[in-house]
Order: C-alpha cells, then sequence, then structure tokens
C-alpha cells in the first residue's frame, strides 16, 4: 500500500474500504506467486516483500513463471558474470538468450543491480 499524493503514508488516518481491498489484494498476490514456485523467500524465513528487485531475482522469478525452460546455451559472456548467484545462472542464461535481459555496452550485465520499472 502507497502513501498519499504529499508524500505522506499518514497511519492513523481511517482505512477506506478500497484501501483495504487493495492490501487484500495485495497479500493474493504475493499468496499466488509463492503458490506458483514463481517467488520464494530468502530462506531464515524472510521474504521481503518490499525489498527492491535485483536483476538475477527479476529473470528467475519469469523464467520460473514460464515454467522454467531450459536455456540453449549455458554460457554468459559477460565481465561480470561471477556476480551472479549461483542459483540464478539457468535463469540468467535463459533471460539472455530471450531478450529479457541485456547487458550494458561496457560487457557488464549486472546481475546484483536493481531491476527498473521499465
Amino acid at each position: 500500500m502507497g502513501g498519499y499524493s504529499n508524500s505522506l503514508f499518514e497511519p492513523n488516518n481511517t482505512l477506506t474500504r478500497t484501501q483495504f481491498a487493495q492490501i487484500l489484494f495485495n497479500t493474493e498476490a504475493v499468496r499466488w506467486a509463492t503458490s506458483q514456485g514463481i517467488v520464494s523467500g530468502y530462506g531464515n524465513r524472510k521474504f521481503g516483500p518490499n525489498d527492491n528487485i535485483t536483476r538475477e531475482q527479476l529473470a528467475v522469478m519469469l523464467w520460473r513463471y514460464a515454467g522454467s525452460p531450459a536455456a540453449i546455451d549455458k554460457e554468459l559472456h559477460f565481465n561480470d558474470i561471477s556476480e551472479a548467484s549461483r542459483w540464478s545462472m539457468e535463469a540468467m542464461c535463459w533471460a539472455v538468450e530471450n531478450g529479457v535481459l541485456n547487458g550494458y555496452g561496457d560487457g557488464r550485465l549486472n546481475p546484483k543491480g536493481l531491476a527498473t520499472r521499465a
């Protein structure tokens, strides 16, 4: 749930029926994604629903959403590929070969970089 247009959250304001419906809907979206195996927590019983998403996390979630298809090319040729987590490698290969993720012009993929809304 976001704040108001004046950049305030106003936690003590009354809750409207629409706001409550939005809260329930957002909770259901997380529950659905978890039940489908698209998203999981960090381990240690932490989910981090408000954490920013990294490029490698985005690749894994989209890869899982697509049914975890096998990547054809199992090697990524980027200067910073050693920064990618082992658990993300299959998804990263799939994402790059399908144009979901692109590298930067300087040879980096930036797997730990934050994904943008674009």
